[in-house]
């Protein structure tokens, strides 16, 4: 500290102000002369008093200001030195941290101790804080601890984020890849397309009330008829879908949402959702079957092309499925048989029903020949709807399963074994005798499987027959 040229001269060290004096002493010589001696005055607070020191020269003043500022920072370790603009944030610093009752030291130590542990995680003190604070308000009484136990033993096994119709189409092309049925895999398709039209967004994210609540508003497709190609259309004053049909559904997304499990969209060791929904109780229904005359009647209105199809099932009990999918090397003429492959079968088990007398006859005449049985109709869907076109104009109603159901219904009444007919059809025993019985008579049953070609329609056959052989030379 220089000596300055202007008294008093004030000196501001250790938060302390020190207003200092020049205040020379004049010493009266043996001969009554005068010597002037230079003298500086040092003024400060203690506390409430004010000391006043003397010293002899500027170099003291500098050795005790030192002196008093070291002794009250050995007695007051916590004073400081500020002044101007560090004063004013110190005073807010501290107004800030009052209702906390923490001071503003320890504040900073923690601050700067936290702000170190957030670094690596690229978060700022008062945005780790928010987050924590929005975790336990989410928690409720759940200890922290507890959540990140159960986080590391259940969710940690997600391994990524997927959105339902991602998910939706991986099942898919995986169970194509697989060789799957071609019945099962359009079946899913078509019923998770729809889910995923609903739930666009990450599927760990759907609970059990929103799968529950989407199942429940299920209405039923009505397919508007178009100037070039059929519109599907959906609306809430469409009838509700049937309980089996609210089942499938919820079969379908049950299996995605295993599926999702398995892949480590969802965790690995916790029921999903989808498994919480409740299945519907379905009552069967009386199944649909049509007359001898009604069957003998429909057939005559059918366009050749047709009749092999339709025979197959009126006569074999195939599904819609298996028939459209059939060639004709599976139908076996030398041991009477029909060859339905597992790939093809709706259960995956391959089957192999008789090809009774009256179908025989009605296919003799395109035996040895190769390829689809059916041509032209890209889905079973489209040449089932062909056949039930025709057949309305002979007024002759169909249903979904009309021709299966007659299958099994006249077969049972002829009579034959219920396991023999479960075999045949590719169900189940239970499933014979709780839908079809007592639905036809014996003599029915007998005037069903009489139902044989007339000449006139054998001839068409074999024309239609010799047709399909011309194109393939």
């Amino acid at each position: 500290m220089k000596e300055p040229k202007n008294f008093p001269y004030e000196h501001k060290a250790g938060g302390m102000v020190f207003k200092i004096y020049s205040a020379p002493l004049v010493k009266t010589n043996k001969d009554g002369t005068k010597t002037p001696h230079p003298s500086f005055l040092a003024k400060y607070y203690e506390g409430p008093n004010l000391v006043q020191k003397r010293q002899k020269s500027w170099a003291e003043v500098e050795a005790h200001i030192d002196d008093v500022v070291a002794a009250h920072r050995a007695n007051d370790p916590e004073r400081l030195e500020l002044t101007g603009r560090d004063r004013r944030v110190h005073l807010a610093a501290a107004e800030a941290l009052q209702a906390t009752g923490c001071s503003v030291d320890h504040a900073a130590r923690e601050y700067a101790s936290a702000a170190k542990l957030l670094a690596p995680h690229k978060l700022e003190v008062l945005q780790a804080a928010q987050i924590i604070s929005d975790a336990l308000t989410r928690l409720k009484d759940v200890d922290l601890s507890t959540a990140l136990d159960f986080y590391e033993r259940h969710g940690s096994t997600m391994k990524e984020v997927k959105t339902v119709p991602e998910a939706a189409l991986e099942l898919v092309t995986s169970l194509r890849k697989d060789g799957c049925g071609k019945y099962h895999v359009r079946d899913l398709e078509t019923r998770l397309g729809r889910f995923a039209e609903s739930f666009k967004g990450p599927i760990h994210e759907i609970l059990e009330r929103q799968i529950t609540d989407w199942l429940q508003g299920l209405k039923k497709i009505v397919w508007k008829k178009g100037s070039e190609k059929h519109e599907r259309f959906e609306s809430d004053e469409n009838p509700s879908v049937s309980r089996r049909t609210r089942n499938n559904y919820r079969d379908a997304v049950s299996e995605l949402f295993e599926f999702s499990r398995r892949r480590g969209y969802l965790p690995k060791s916790m029921e999903t959702e989808a498994t919480e929904t409740a299945r519907m109780k379905v009552v069967p229904g009386k199944n649909h079957i049509i007359s001898p005359e009604a069957a003998q009647h429909g057939i005559a209105q059918l366009s050749p092309q047709l009749i092999p199809y339709t025979v197959i099932k009126l006569f074999s009990g195939l599904r819609t499925e298996e028939a459209h999918g059939m060639t004709w090397e599976e139908l076996r003429f030398k041991s009477e048989t029909i060859i339905i492959e597992a790939k093809l079968a709706k259960l995956r088990q391959r089957r192999v029903p008789p090809i009774l007398p009256n179908l025989v006859k009605w296919l003799k005449p395109f035996e040895g020949l190769k390829g689809p049985i059916i041509l032209g109709y890209k889905t079973p869907q489209a040449v089932h709807k062909a056949v039930a076109r025709e057949m309305h104009e002979a007024k002759v109603k169909l249903g979904r399963n009309t021709f299966r159901n007659c299958y099994i219904s006249y077969r049972l009444a002829q009579p034959t074994a219920a396991s023999t007919v479960a075999a045949e059809a590719g169900t189940s025993v239970r499933m014979i005798e709780s839908n079809y019985k007592e639905l036809a008579t014996a003599d029915e049953a007998k005037s069903w499987f009489s139902i044989n070609p007339t000449k006139a329609q054998l001839a068409k056959l074999q024309e239609y027959a010799d047709s399909l052989k011309d194109e393939k030379q």
